[in-house]
């Protein structure tokens, strides 16, 4: 299923290192888009790099 408007938003902005919603890092990571560390740092896993186009 296309990711929404919404959800590329959301990637972008944990591309991007901008302040994204607890919701919002909630859903990447369950989805495997994004990983979170102890410290809430979070970032793209390659799954969503591939899902913006980046790899």
């Amino acid at each position: 299923m296309p990711l929404t408007d919404k959800q590329l938003a959301i990637l972008r902005a944990i591309e991007a290192t901008d302040p994204v919603s607890a919701d919002d890092a909630t859903w990447a990571v369950a989805e495997g888009l994004a990983v979170q560390a102890e410290d809430s740092d979070i970032d793209l896993t390659p799954a969503g790099k591939s899902a913006l186009g980046g790899v």
